[in-house]
């Protein structure tokens, strides 16, 4: 059975921890009051914000997003849930984002979501702000291989792990971190 949220009232991104040791989640508030926690991985944080960013630009959406109001958000949400699958739609008669979230657990085959929730254009313009702006403060990732580079060390599969030479920083390019 699928819980619907109806259009969300509010809905926000939030992570916490260090870089690589972040827990992230999505937090709801819907038409009638039902509070949901979302809890993702950083590559579904990554994949939904480039997913909404597409939504966004297909209908040519281009205003500012106001804050999220979540100041009610209870401490202990109706439905809280690790996310296993994500669905995405746009409903073009009432022009929203059709958001399915799958827990994690539940069989991969089941046709019908754990939770559906109706999001206006303006709060996925927010969200794809506070989620770039989540993913831009986590590990950088390596040029060559795509992995993220520890604080400590990082073993580039793409030099065999033995690159001794610091990675070249984007802006500043090969020649002037050389010397």
């Amino acid at each position: 059975m699928t819980v619907d949220l109806g259009i969300a009232r509010a809905i926000d991104a939030q992570t916490f921890g260090e870089p690589g040791q972040r827990t992230f989640r999505l937090r709801v508030i819907g038409g009638r009051s039902d509070a949901a926690s979302l809890w993702m991985e950083k590559q579904q944080f990554q994949a939904l914000n480039l997913a909404f960013a597409q939504v966004l630009a297909q209908i040519d959406f281009r205003e500012k997003s106001g804050p999220a109001d979540l100041d009610d958000f209870p401490v202990k949400a109706d439905h809280d849930f690790r996310v296993g699958r994500i669905g995405l739609g746009f409903d073009a008669t009432d022009r929203t984002v059709v958001l399915d979230a799958y827990e994690v657990g539940n069989d991969e085959d089941e046709a019908e979501a754990t939770l559906r929730v109706r999001l206006k254009p303006d709060q996925c313009a927010l969200l794809v702000e506070q989620l770039s702006d989540i993913i831009g403060k986590g590990r950088p990732v390596c040029p060559l291989c795509g992995a993220s580079i520890d604080a400590d060390k990082h073993v580039c599969i793409r030099a065999n792990g033995h690159m001794r030479l610091p990675i070249p920083d984007e802006q500043t390019g090969p020649e002037e971190s050389e010397g």
